[in-house]
């Protein structure tokens, strides 16, 4: 029994940061206790956090992957403040520019092919220059499964929304405004960007939209209903986040509201490369502003942000340029 309600956490987190502490509460309801004694029962529940013991600030790096085309197509970094019980979602654009390999591929996409788990913490906790704590990991392939698991999920739909790809077997065709989604339309809603404005940046505006609207679904589901949902992705996922840890974050999760724990996209700008590829170019003064914001480093943390400069590319103006930048001057017109 705790195995699972331990992995249901996982499940939430990537999909409903809010709705962790709910759905873990509403997971263990119908136990009799509470989350406190079923802890406490366990022996091994008193021991020491992996995260800050000053302040209990806790930050897992959670994956969405696409085991098909080896690369993650979702990144975030969540920061829980489990003192003063919030929390924050920072996202990271999947084609982010970062030198993290010898080899040509460089988008941020890749970095989980590349360096596998075992090195992927480190790599996020050395750019950002803070402790990453945790890694959550997900197959998406379990991303429609879920949502009609819960069944389906509103949204409000920015625009309407076509599209069609047969080399993938990818039709796209929703209407603008108030939708429900299964989970076949819902995977669509998360991955269309060709028709928005600013691309991938559109996309994961509409990913906000959803996470919101999830989070709000699981909340509302019976312990019953919960526990069928999350068992079915629960052979999806890959975590190194202990019970112990899992049962305190989740008392802090619990008291967060879905309505205002904070998210926001990377600051930086999507630039082409030579190749005619397009990047997103990371600009340093943003994004120090929202380490400072969403990932709250501790005294024991780096200094900066970005200390060995991994998402600059100075040999390549149009990148220094965005990297170097103000962030009042974003977008810059010639980049």
């Amino acid at each position: 029994m705790k195995f699972n309600i331990k992995k249901s956490i996982f499940c939430v987190l990537l999909l409903g940061l809010t709705a962790i502490g709910l759905s873990y509460v509403f997971a263990t309801a119908n136990t009799g206790t509470s989350i406190a004694e079923d802890c406490l029962s366990d022996p091994t529940a008193s021991a020491v956090s992996d995260a800050d013991e000053t302040g209990r600030i806790t930050r897992f790096l959670v994956l969405g992957t696409d085991r098909a085309a080896g690369l993650t197509d979702s990144i975030m970094l969540v920061t829980v403040n489990e003192s003063e019980n919030t929390a924050s979602v920072l996202q990271i654009p999947r084609d982010t520019y970062a030198n993290y390999t010898d080899h040509d591929y460089r988008k941020l996409n890749g970095a989980l092919s590349a360096l596998g788990e075992s090195r992927i913490k480190q790599l996020f906790s050395e750019a950002f220059g803070v402790r990453v704590h945790y890694f959550v990991i997900l197959d998406l392939s379990a991303f429609g499964t879920i949502v009609d698991a819960i069944g389906g999920v509103d949204v409000v739909s920015p625009q309407e929304m076509h599209y069609s790809d047969p080399t993938q077997g990818l039709e796209i065709h929703l209407p603008q405004g108030t939708v429900h989604l299964d989970g076949h339309s819902a995977e669509q809603f998360i991955r269309y960007r060709s028709g928005y404005a600013n691309a991938d940046l559109g996309r994961l505006d509409a990913q906000k939209i959803f996470l919101r609207a999830f989070a709000q679904k699981t909340a509302s589901l019976s312990p019953l209903e919960l526990t069928r949902a999350l068992s079915t992705v629960l052979t999806k996922l890959q975590t190194d986040l202990d019970l112990p840890s899992a049962i305190r974050i989740v008392s802090a999760l619990k008291r967060c509201s879905a309505e205002t724990f904070p998210m926001a996209t990377l600051s930086g700008q999507a630039v082409q490369g030579a190749s005619g590829a397009w990047y997103y170019a990371v600009n340093r003064a943003g994004a120090a502003r929202m380490r400072a914001e969403y990932l709250l480093p501790r005294a024991t943390d780096a200094a900066e942000f970005d200390p060995n400069r991994i998402f600059d590319r100075p040999q390549t103006e149009r990148f220094h340029r965005i990297y170097i930048a103000p962030e009042a001057d974003l977008p810059l017109d010639d980049a």
